[in-house]
């Protein structure tokens, strides 16, 4: 600050100051009275001159304590200035005399560091595209037909369509381009794209190889909208210059619309305003911010859509409109015999490259392993099932090294020999298959099913499963089409006939034969999945959704989530389930259960859910006879045997009990209470008389009173 800016700031403060009324001013009345210098009573008045001055002096000081404040905040501001030149000052000289340079590997710690604490990246530098785009693209082509087996004119399409913008032109604020790739499980689609961008980015065109892909089926109700926003966002403004959407035909409708605004619109405008912490894309509670967030662009970015369903299914989840502005389809084709005989062949050189510098083992290929793999790899999923059974194979192999002490240099030969694939090593010969099925659970769960009193067509039914999941998996094998079933199930019956324990035993044992990946049963009721506010609902019933994927989901007195067509929110949370059904038919099952006549009407009011669930089980009240059986059983279970005498009375009060009302009695339950309830007894009596056998339940052990009351009529009004 120069002098003439003091002089003008030190006025201004002075009007400020002295321009207030202060506490020694007086009113025009007390002005009056100095003047005359009496009071009202005739006495003297007091000389307020000296008062006044004093004042004023007070005054002025108080101004220049404020003038030498600021006079001492110019000065460390002037001081701090000065001392950042002298540091850009000391830089340069360093620069300029030849000082050591930033290395790479600092500047990338740097930029993950400002990507991770305010999720934004340095500028990318532009890729600089060669003179001869064509002859590039041309170079890259018969690169990867060199390296990746089969569908030759895909990746002539997929070429094109990346090719495309330089080409045709690009158009500002619009995706780079929007690409639909269409084919078979297995075909290639994905590690065509990765070995295409990788490419891209080592020849200069692209200025990053990262491929981002985004699953729409993981986000499935509004809950999850600041979820995908985020992810969404990532995927826009990181490092990956191609996006890829996959699993969108059974996406989140708001959400595909948002995706189909980035495509046709080139943008998509967000609902709230949002800002971002520390990269982290979160919705603004405070009013209007610098730098907020309020909508996402697709420019610079590739746009990937991966189906195996076609264009149908496309169309089905984002309209006519957005096909318009898909460029270029790339249709990949099943691989031939020829493209996955070469398939197998890189992946036998990858196993032996892996084995020898891993394992310090010389690995030896048969033809007749090469068969093997032709014959029983799964044909659906393609390359991606070749890999799978090599990997196997390395897991195999490794576990031998691992529990043998090897020399170095080793040989192992993988082969085939009566329709299965060994290794051989050091003269023994070991399995090199890996089965998803486990033979260990799949016959204890068949030795509780057998020890399971009555229900034979529940166990018939459950039994029928394994066998068609095995002819299924051999089809699969033979590149055969698989018939899949429904395996979502309505048990109907009254409380206490079983429905719970074999519902567990169904979730164990599609587990054991690989029908599901986790095999828990989560067992859930109408006020675990419906809420009591609008909106709720869909995000409380897609979390016991998610906590059972891979498992059961076992809902309980179902009907009671249908309570007549004034019941949205029971609507919502069936709809909801329904959705999750199609969604992940492969790896949930669900199991509804109640009374007989209640689930009747509940089928009856929701015609949708009687065409998905095919497989209606009735559990029947059980006989006196199968009730004494669980007794012995219940006794066995608790050290426990009923003697002989018991058993004639025992059997008739079940018969009684359960022919007066089997609902009330509650079936196997009766049968567990009576048991515990008779060894409460007998210990009295051993009391009363020691000696006699601990472990005998006799007849006098049992109370056979009879305590449940007839069904009441139901009223016709």
């Amino acid at each position: 600050m120069n002098r003439k800016d003091r002089e003008e700031e030190k006025e201004r403060l002075m009007k400020e100051v002295l321009g207030k009324k202060r506490a020694y001013e007086r009113t025009s009345a007390e002005e009056a009275e100095l003047s005359t210098g009496t009071s009202d009573n005739g006495s003297q008045k007091k000389d307020t001159y000296a008062d006044t001055m004093r004042s004023a002096d007070e005054t002025l000081n108080a101004l220049r304590d404020v003038l030498t404040r600021q006079s001492r905040d110019l000065e460390s501001l002037n001081a701090q200035r000065n001392a950042t030149e002298d540091a850009d000052r000391r830089l340069r000289e360093t620069v300029n005399a030849g000082a050591a340079p930033v290395s790479t590997e600092e500047v990338d710690a740097l930029q993950q560091e400002i990507e991770k604490d305010y999720g934004r990246t340095e500028e990318q530098p532009k890729a600089h595209a060669p003179a001869d785009v064509n002859a590039l693209f041309e170079k890259i082509r018969q690169k990867l037909i060199d390296q990746l087996a089969g569908n030759d004119d895909a990746i002539g399409q997929l070429c094109n369509a990346f090719r495309r913008p330089s080409v045709v032109g690009r158009e500002a604020g619009r995706a780079e381009n929007v690409i639909l790739v269409t084919g078979p499980k297995g075909s290639g689609k994905h590690t065509c794209i990765t070995a295409l961008a990788r490419e891209l980015k080592d020849s200069g065109y692209l200025s990053s190889d990262e491929v981002c892909t985004i699953d729409m089926s993981l986000y499935q109700s509004g809950s999850q909208e600041q979820i995908f926003l985020q992810d969404l966002y990532q995927a826009l403004n990181g490092r990956a210059m191609v996006v890829c959407f996959e699993n969108f035909e059974s996406g989140f409708a708001p959400f595909l619309r948002m995706v189909d605004s980035l495509v046709c619109r080139g943008s998509v405008i967000l609902s709230r305003r949002y800002v971002l912490n520390r990269g982290i894309l979160v919705e603004n509670q405070t009013g209007l911010v610098r730098e907020a967030v309020d909508s996402m662009s697709a420019a610079g970015r590739y746009l990937v859509f991966v189906t195996s369903k076609g264009t149908s299914a496309v169309q089905d989840a984002f309209g006519a409109d957005f096909l318009y502005h898909v460029l270029d389809t790339v249709s990949f084709q099943a691989l031939s015999e020829d493209a996955v005989r070469e398939i197998i062949e890189a992946k036998g050189y990858d196993l032996s490259v892996k084995a020898n510098g891993n394992l310090k083992i010389e690995v030896k290929i048969e033809d007749a392993l090469k068969d093997w793999v032709i014959a029983h790899y799964d044909k659906a999923d393609g390359a991606d099932a070749v890999a799978a059974l090599f990997s196997d194979f390395y897991i195999c192999l490794s576990q031998q090294a691992l529990q043998q002490t090897l020399p170095a240099g080793t040989c192992a030969v993988l082969t085939a020999e009566n329709d299965q694939v060994v290794g051989k090593l050091q003269g023994q010969s070991f399995s090199l298959t890996r089965s998803k099925t486990s033979s260990e659970e799949i016959a204890s769960v068949n030795a509780e099913l057998d020890q399971i009193v009555g229900l034979d067509q529940v166990k018939t039914y459950i039994h029928s499963l394994q066998d068609h999941i095995r002819m299924q998996e051999l089809r699969r094998q033979q590149g055969m089409k698989a018939s899949e079933i429904s395996k979502h199930m309505i048990f109907t019956g009254n409380p206490g006939t079983g429905k719970t324990t074999i519902a567990r035993l169904i979730s164990r044992y599609m587990k054991a034969i690989g029908a599901l990946s986790q095999g828990q049963l989560v067992e859930v009721t109408r006020g675990d999945l419906v809420a009591q506010y609008v909106g709720q609902t869909a995000p409380l019933t897609m979390n016991v959704i998610k906590s059972a994927l891979g498992g059961v989901l076992f809902i309980d007195e179902a009907y009671s989530l249908y309570r007549g067509k004034d019941d949205s929110f029971g609507l919502e949370c069936i709809d909801t389930i329904v959705k999750a059904m199609e969604d992940h038919r492969d790896d949930l099952i669900v199991i509804l259960a109640g009374y007989r006549k209640e689930m009747s009407g509940f089928l009856e009011a929701n015609s949708g859910l009687k065409s998905r669930f095919p497989n209606m089980i009735d559990f029947p009240d059980y006989t006196g006879t199968q009730l004494v059986q669980i007794a012995d059983l219940l006794a066995k279970g608790k050290g426990y045997a009923i003697a002989d005498d018991a058993r004639q009375p025992l059997q008739a009060y079940f018969d009684k009990v359960q022919s007066i009302n089997a609902a009330e009695a509650g079936n196997g339950r009766l049968a567990r209470n009576v048991v515990e309830d008779a060894i409460l007894r007998q210990s009295g009596r051993l009391v009363a008389h020691p000696g006699e056998k601990l472990e005998e339940l006799r007849a006098e052990d049992f109370d056979f009173t009879v305590k449940v009351q007839p069904p009441k009529e139901e009223s016709e009004f």
